[in-house]
């Protein structure tokens, strides 16, 4: 399996509907969700409430352990005797029965031909917009028509990264595919026509029916939903279950960091922590983005270290390389030497021409990629991908390649005016910490960039200072920036620890 269970630390992770003024009511894709991140329906709320909802989608960011915790819940709704299945949305639009990671093609099978309900944990709409932007759509498509006789006892959770999902264009995809009809719709809407014909209209009590008729049909749709960030009390069982003896001195030098920001989701919490216990203080993200690769290229069994040598030079350069490989061919997926031929994804021995086979399958072992499952593996999280990218290309930049044909890949005219290729943008946010002259000319055209990943505490402070002021004077031009908003953006860009540099 991809997802390594024992991993998996039970928090009782709670969620909150997102405000339906950003989520249901959105006439464009312009909408930016984050916004509506910060504007919460109700209280927050478990799985247990969740799983009861008939159609679902789960926005999140990345690390935040969404897709841990939805494979997590198939396991346990099958060790309840239920009919679960968690399925990896990018490998529907070419081949359906590869796609189950929990459950299988034959039970899902089965499980139409009853009458019982189910649960479909459909993972993930950005990973199946990489390779090709329609596949998202493709694969809503082959769930419904494989659903279409049990749509109605079909519980469906699609999960994406917030920046993936489009506000309108996405919701009405899934709403029009998956669509869901309450048990008292038809007689409802009989009831509705009858009410309109009769003279109690008039009546306050009509009126009050005719809402709650309406609020009932209004939900029939998907709700949008998030993951709560950690709260203090998840963040200690974290520590103590990883081994953090004294907390409360872990969370002081959080606090002296200022840096709760690093604490919301699991993934940024577990490298925080081991960069603590080998330094016995918070770093910044580029220090810890540095710590998590070293640590993951590193064979932990020495047994297997000493029949299976490879340097930490070559792994380093190989995982470059195949990192590339995968951004610019847009594949998530990289195939082992040894797996089926017939699997989708980048064929690592080719971009890895001068490797032994032997020396393939050690690499591709390493933590550094999720645990192979059906002959492929992937990087643990895009971002670290999204980090060795940045570094390739400066490795490039160094040896003198064609810059102009490196920052053709980020920089294109459009109408006269200089933009940013949207896809390249989380490389940029890594690549401007590396190189002066990119850095100029994002500042120059897009500078908020900057501050919506990597570690923009270690651009020097005089440059600091020039994007936050052209922010800020394009901000009172009526230029949104919305990265502005992000408080974890913002912390990064200000760290006190750097403002020395």
């Amino acid at each position: 399996m991809t997802i390594n269970q024992e991993s998996f630390i039970e928090l009782n992770r709670t969620f909150y509907q997102l405000s339906s003024d950003y989520t249901q009511s959105a006439e464009t894709d312009d909408i930016d969700v984050r916004e509506a991140l910060r504007l919460r329906i109700g209280n927050a709320f478990g799985w247990d409430e969740l799983l009861k909802e008939y159609r679902v989608i789960l926005l999140a960011e990345a690390g935040s352990g969404k897709t841990m915790e939805i494979s997590q819940t198939a396991l346990k709704l099958r060790s309840e005797g239920k009919s679960s299945f968690f399925i990896r949305l990018e490998h529907i639009s070419n081949n359906l029965e590869g796609a189950f990671e929990e459950g299988s093609f034959e039970e899902f099978q089965e499980w139409l031909k009853s009458n019982d309900e189910g649960w479909l944990l459909l993972d993930s709409v950005d990973e199946a917009r990489l390779r090709d932007p329609k596949d998202f759509e493709r694969a809503i498509r082959t769930i419904s028509r494989h659903l279409r006789h049990a749509l109605q006892r079909s519980h469906i959770i699609v999960t994406g990264r917030v920046n993936a999902w489009r506000t309108k264009t996405d919701l009405t995809l899934c709403n029009k595919q998956l669509e869901f009809k309450p048990p008292n719709e038809e007689k409802t809407s009989k009831a509705d026509v009858e009410e309109e014909l009769s003279p109690e209209d008039e009546n306050p009590d009509s009126e009050n029916k005719k809402s709650e008729t309406k609020d009932k049909n209004d939900n029939a749709g998907f709700r949008i939903y998030s993951l709560t960030d950690l709260s203090e009390e998840q963040i200690r069982i974290f520590l103590r279950v990883k081994g953090i003896k004294d907390t409360s001195k872990f969370l002081d030098d959080i606090e002296r960091h200022d840096a709760w920001a690093y604490t919301t989701r699991p993934q940024d919490l577990e490298e925080i922590i081991e960069f603590w216990n080998e330094n016995k203080n918070v770093g910044t993200r580029l220090a810890l983005m540095e710590h998590s690769v070293k640590r993951r290229l590193n064979e932990r069994d020495q047994d297997r270290a000493d029949s299976e040598p490879i340097t930490v030079e070559k792994a380093r350069h190989g995982v470059m390389l195949i990192a590339a490989s995968s951004t610019f061919m847009h594949e998530s997926t990289i195939r082992v030497p040894d797996g089926n031929n017939s699997t989708n994804g980048i064929n690592a021995k080719s971009i890895l021409a001068d490797w032994t086979e032997k020396e393939c399958l050690t690499l591709l072992g390493r933590p550094i990629f999720d645990e192979a499952i059906y002959g492929s593996v992937r990087f643990h999280h895009r971002s670290v991908r999204e980090f060795l990218t940045a570094e390739w290309l400066t490795d490039l930049l160094k040896q003198e390649a064609s810059r102009r044909r490196i920052e053709s890949l980020f920089f294109r005219e459009q109408y006269g005016i200089q933009v940013i290729a949207p896809s390249m943008k989380p490389i940029l946010s890594w690549l401007v910490l590396f190189d002066q002259k990119i850095r100029k000319k994002v500042c120059d055209i897009e500078p908020e960039i900057i501050l919506e990943g990597g570690d923009p505490s270690r651009i020097p402070l005089e440059t600091r200072r020039e994007i936050l002021k052209s922010i800020c004077d394009k901000t009172a031009s009526n230029f949104s920036y919305c990265s502005v908003t992000n408080y974890a953006a913002v912390q990064r860009f200000t760290n006190p620890d750097m403002a020395k540099i």
